[in-house]
């Protein structure tokens, strides 16, 4: 009976020295207890959520997760090139409305410069017109005869208009009678011409 007893407690050891060496070794990480004793194995397995040593449904899940980040990072590139684009054709624009704006500058300045240009001569041809008023006419056709045509056509109208504004006869219809009758012919039909012509 004793003999019973005393194998009975050697098993007893034997399982509980077995099951302290399980434990241990499992504790320590050589051995995983759980995948050979059923019962140890948590109910649920898809909580685990080891980062170090992930299972197969936090695998699952980080690729879904890496999915859905790569797809955002590639629409938030896409929204990039797109907001580039949008900025390389609003410098474009940028760029052609300057260029714009300073050929408006060159030809406001042109145009400043022009009419600078036309005051002067008219300050000019009023000068001479006045001048030419006080000559005699044979002196003032033999000077105008090197003369180009619309010089000569200015300074009578020019004429003209000073001697309506003093009140004394036009002398200019009498002028033209002491050219020669080429140029006065030529003279008379480029003053029927219109302004634009003029030039």
């Amino acid at each position: 009976m004793n003999e019973k007893r005393l194998a009975l407690l050697l098993l007893i050891s034997i399982f509980f020295a077995g099951a302290l060496l399980v434990f241990v070794l499992d504790r320590v990480g050589v051995i995983n207890a759980s995948y050979y004793i059923k019962y140890l194995q948590p109910k649920n397995p898809e909580k685990l959520t080891d980062i170090e040593y992930p299972g197969e449904v936090d695998k699952i899940a980080y690729q879904k997760l890496a999915e859905k980040l790569q797809e955002k990072e590639e629409q938030l590139t896409q929204k990039e090139e797109k907001l580039k684009e949008m900025s390389d054709n609003i410098n474009n624009q940028q760029t052609e409305i300057n260029a714009v704006k300073k050929n408006i500058e060159v030809e406001r300045e042109s145009i400043k410069l022009l009419a600078q240009d036309l005051s002067n001569r008219d300050k000019k041809v009023r000068d001479i017109a006045s001048k030419i008023m006080n000559m005699p006419p044979e002196k003032a056709v033999e000077m105008m005869t090197n003369w180009r045509d619309f010089d000569i056509i200015d300074v009578l109208h020019k004429m003209d208009k000073l001697s309506e504004e003093e009140g004394i006869p036009q002398i200019t219809p009498y002028m033209l009678t002491l050219f020669t009758p080429e140029r006065r012919a030529e003279i008379s039909r480029k003053m029927l011409l219109p302004p634009v012509e003029q030039e």
